[in-house]
């Protein structure tokens, strides 16, 4: 039976530091070093990055160096490739190479084990974290060094697959995006000059859903609320919520979402995105949601949801129409006010079916990207029970 170590047998660790904010800078100076934090490894595409001054107390790491998040939403969030100085909220792994690969202990870190055990070490704290006493509880499989770098191979080449799908999904949902600029141009400027029309012209009805919060049961009618609704889709089974039939029937007397309808986010932080109504069944909605039913001789959803969930749109109608201090939220009467450029319908209708052939290609990668992923999480698996070769 193969040998299972402590994890702090083969590895120690090192927690970072906390330098004042106010000495932070935002712009690279002579003697200055890269801050990073948790958003550095989440966040990359915002580029907030931070320095601060070199002290002989600050705690350093290495592009090749593993970090792991330490409290909050972020604990056991596992990150690599940058390097300079870490804050409080991560803690650096220092592998004894000399008995452990430093790419087979990412992958047992990344696995689901690993995950599983941080996160309940985390729960039982009043704030989600964890301690390096903690970590002398997690044990694992220790091979050969050879053996380890033969796991960890397996591992990249599984990984370098589930990338390659996950980058094919991104680059489906960037393409209807492009496809929509390239056909209507750019909707902030309206460059092609399309004739323009309220929201309340395109729309047979625009309504949003109950006031009054119902009770939530396990099983029923959907329920669809603001946290559902993502860019251009309708996200509902990991987070699904449900009410009676009689609670439904109340609600759906005045918002009744029927199938291609548009529903749009008025009110909260996610204020401006919209998706189309995938349920082939009656939903209801609360009221964070608004229902746009439209007149498909006038305006196409795919069209819609583009023009809403466009950057652009989506700043300038914040500007013009936002109200509410604390919370963002448009009311019912200014969305009846937005104006949207309106190409013809036609071009409109064949903007949708390109858009719907692109939907069926990302459908397939996504597909081929959850069986990679299951592939991954398998081999995963095997390489924690020493199992893998």
């Amino acid at each position: 039976m193969m040998q299972r170590v402590k994890i702090t047998e083969v590895c120690d660790f090192q927690g970072g530091t906390q330098p004042p904010k106010n000495e932070w800078k935002s712009v690279k100076l002579d003697g200055y070093v890269r801050m990073l934090q948790i958003r550095d490894f989440t966040q990359r595409h915002k580029n907030n990055i931070e320095y601060v001054s070199e002290k002989t107390n600050l705690k350093t790491c290495k592009t090749d160096d593993i970090l792991i998040g330490r409290y909050g939403a972020s604990i056991g969030k596992i990150c690599t490739g940058l390097g300079g100085v870490y804050n409080v909220a991560l803690v650096k792994t220092i592998p004894d190479l000399k008995r452990v690969d430093r790419k087979f202990l990412y992958y047992i870190l990344v696995g689901s084990s690993f995950q599983n055990f941080i996160l309940n070490v985390g729960s039982r704290a009043a704030q989600a974290g964890f301690n390096k006493a903690d970590l002398e509880k997690f044990q694992f499989p220790l091979p050969s060094l050879k053996t380890q770098q033969k796991i960890a191979a397996i591992l990249d080449e599984a990984d370098k697959l589930r990338q390659l799908d996950k980058k094919l999904i991104k680059k489906y949902e960037a393409l209807s995006q492009s496809l929509f600029l390239e056909t209507f141009g750019d909707p902030v400027r309206n460059d092609k000059g399309w004739d323009k029309f309220k929201m309340s012209e395109v729309c047979s009805k625009i309504t949003d859903g109950t006031h009054h919060s119902p009770k939530a049961q396990n099983e029923g009618i959907p329920y669809v609320t603001a946290k559902h609704v993502k860019p251009f889709k309708l996200v509902f089974e990991s987070k699904a919520t449900y009410i009676s039939k009689e609670d439904h029937d109340e609600i759906y007397k005045r918002c009744s979402p029927e199938k291609g309808d548009v529903l749009y986010i008025k009110d909260g932080a996610t204020t401006g995105v919209a998706c189309i109504n995938s349920f082939d069944e009656p939903i209801s909605l609360l009221s964070s949601l608004a229902l746009l039913k439209l007149k498909t001789n006038l305006i196409n959803n795919h069209y819609l949801c583009h023009w809403l969930n466009h950057n652009g749109i989506k700043a300038n109608l914040i500007s013009e129409f936002m109200s509410g201090a604390a919370i963002q939220r448009y009311t019912l009467s200014k969305i009846n006010s937005f104006t949207i450029s309106t190409p013809p319908i036609s071009l409109q209708n064949q903007f949708a079916e390109r858009v719907q052939e692109i939907n069926k290609q990302k459908t397939q990668a996504k597909q081929a990207f959850q069986q990679s992923e299951e592939l991954f999480n398998s081999l995963l698996q095997k390489a924690f029970k020493g199992e893998l070769v």
